[in-house]
């Protein structure tokens, strides 16, 4: 049994911005690859993954997850990217700097070879529909038609001028934006293909689709809005994929054909780069619930896993299979909570009921429990943009000292709330998690046999699609899940805006708004670190959510491969996967 403990990022502010079932994330660090053809090297490696990828475009508000960011790493591209070391720019999609301070503006140069796998160029046209979806100005009365996992630095973007089939573009910033460098993350949507399938003309390099944009013709983006929201999406299980022709890539793989929850990559012939080149030819996504993932490793049905949520018993049960098998560990930036519906009819509309909750969550129990055994230096988690391992972490939550008020159980104090708040009887909880996770099922067991002790009946709530349940209230009181920290300034912004599209429990502060707003304007590093002591402060104070622990990480591959290393960050294991090779 070969085992790595790995450092974890340590100077990055956790800037929640993706979701995960247990939220787990890896991946490795930039390697060079050597790509020759060599007879010894396998030509497939399959990857185990727990729940199956259900959107070709990862970005909207239901499917902005870590399942289906594992393969967008390979079959998207875009001029920043998530690594061990934070996000890094890709210059082989292209290059951007910034040439104004004020107003703020960033010139962006696409590679001229970039293309999309069907041979159309990658340019402007693509660069505008991403603005349209994201910035929150495409509006009918006061509704955007289009559905974002959030508008964090777009919204204050004016338009960005140019003509179809241009390869560059400028952004001007209404204001100074402090993630104003790693605003062009994530995946970039084929213009062409949302432009027909929304009724529009790809004749003269997509002038239609442009055209509809800058003169905002609602009636022509309509439906181009709902085919980017929902037509992009898989059927449940992934039988089989959409039509290639829908489907296209901008990275070094390319989507092959799915069955029975499997999901087949293949080396994009068309791709243009050199330095991020398919090293193996094919890439298998096998759907595989976290408690058989080790099983399935030692078997050779997979050749890496990354379970979410994992366990002592992981870990042990990876090290009895031996020196096959080589184990990656460390604890990442995600950090698993409870968030709460605070909404007008909501279980935990009132503080009281709020703190109380707070008071009977066994956190460190939950810790000892189920992380302990990962990562035995890990510890319950009070703040919410800061993990314990960043050196800023101690001297925050000092500045903080609402953040430390549920560090012991207070069955007590929980039962003289609940009275205050005038319960009287107990009060319903349905604990939303995902059922393919045992980790949440123990957890939420652990918090029943302890809050039911407070006047709460806790009501264990799995669900297969819990991630598309977040956005429908009156599903859930709670749902416990993992954030998937970024790296970045603002990006937690539309978790805890009153208005952002992350705020599943529709909590509401004026004083939070006004602290978000200022903190994505400021580039000083310590001005940030002095308004994050405010927010953490107020969020803790209004007991935003119920924190817990930061996940530990666990990655084990066969032996035979190369380039795999531990990945804090959200991306996940496959954030380099073009590199990977195996000895056949």
């Amino acid at each position: 049994m070969r085992t790595k403990r790995t450092a974890t990022l340590a100077a990055l502010s956790v800037g929640a911005l993706f979701l995960g079932a247990c939220g787990s994330a890896g991946g490795g660090e930039t390697a060079e690859s050597d790509t020759t053809e060599d007879a010894n090297l396998a030509s497939s490696i399959s990857v185990a993954i727990s729940q199956a990828p259900d959107f070709y475009n990862g970005g909207t508000s239901k499917s902005n997850s870590v399942y289906n960011t594992y393969v967008d790493n390979l079959v998207h591209s875009n001029f920043s990217e998530y690594s061990p070391e934070g996000v890094i720019r890709n210059e082989e999609f292209g290059t951007f700097e910034k040439t104004s301070d004020d107003p703020l503006t960033v010139k962006y140069t696409i590679n001229e070879d970039a293309q999309w796998s069907d041979g159309t160029p990658i340019d402007f046209d693509d660069v505008l529909l991403n603005w349209a979806a994201f910035s929150g100005k495409v509006v009918d009365g006061e509704t955007e038609i289009f559905e974002p996992s959030s508008n964090n630095g777009y919204e204050y973007l004016a338009m960005p001028e140019g003509e179809a089939g241009d390869k560059e573009f400028t952004y001007v910033f209404d204001q100074p934006y402090a993630d104003w460098e790693n605003l062009m993350i994530g995946s970039l949507m084929p213009a062409h293909v949302a432009a027909e399938q929304g009724g529009l003309s790809t004749e003269n390099n997509g002038e239609a689709l442009v055209a509809a944009i800058q003169d905002s013709d609602l009636a022509s983006l309509k439906p181009v809005a709902e085919f980017w929201n929902t037509g992009w999406g898989y059927a449940e299980g992934l039988p089989s994929l959409p039509d290639s022709a829908l489907i296209p890539s901008s990275g070094p793989y390319k989507l092959d054909n799915a069955a029975g929850g499997n999901l087949t990559l293949t080396a994009n012939e068309n791709y243009w780069g050199e330095d991020r080149k398919a090293a193996t030819e094919s890439i298998v996504f096998k759907t595989i619930a976290d408690t058989e993932a080790v099983q399935a490793l030692q078997n050779g049905d997979v050749d890496i896993i990354e379970p979410s949520g994992p366990t002592g018993d992981t870990k042990d049960q990876i090290e009895a299979i031996g020196d096959s098998v080589t184990m990656l560990t460390g604890t990442g930036m995600t950090f698993s909570h409870i968030d709460l519906d605070q909404s007008e009819n909501g279980v935990f509309k009132d503080i009281k009921v709020r703190q109380a909750f707070s008071k009977c969550v066994p956190r460190q129990d939950i810790v000892d429990k189920f992380v302990k055994p990962v990562d035995p230096e890990s510890t319950v988690v009070n703040l919410r943009e800061y993990q314990p391992s960043q050196p800023e972490y101690d001297e925050i939550l000092e500045g903080a000292p609402a953040a430390s008020e549920y560090d012991e159980v207070d069955l007590e104090g929980a039962k003289s709330l609940m009275a205050e708040a005038g319960k009287t009887e107990p009060v319903d909880v349905r604990v939303l998690f995902s059922s393919a996770s045992q980790v949440r099922a123990d957890m939420t067991a652990l918090i029943k046999d302890s809050c039911d002790q407070a006047g709460f009946n806790i009501i264990a709530t799995p669900d297969a699609e819990w991630t598309k349940k977040l956005d429908e209230l009156g599903s859930w009181d709670a749902a416990l899940f993992g954030w998937a920290g970024s790296g970045l300034v603002a990006s937690g912004q539309s978790i805890y805006d009153s208005e952002g599209v992350q705020n599943y429990g529709k909590y509401k502060s004026e004083k939070v708004d006004a602290l978000w707003d200022e903190i994505a304007q400021t580039t000083d590093a310590d001005k940030v670190k002095e308004l994050k002591i405010q927010l953490e402060e107020e969020l803790a104070k209004d007991v935003y959510n119920v924190l817990l622990f930061a996940n530990a990480d666990i990655v084990a591959h066969n032996s035979s491969m190369e380039e795999v290393v531990y990945n804090p960050t959200q991306s996940g294991v496959t954030w380099n996967a073009f590199n990977w090779t195996k000895q056949a």
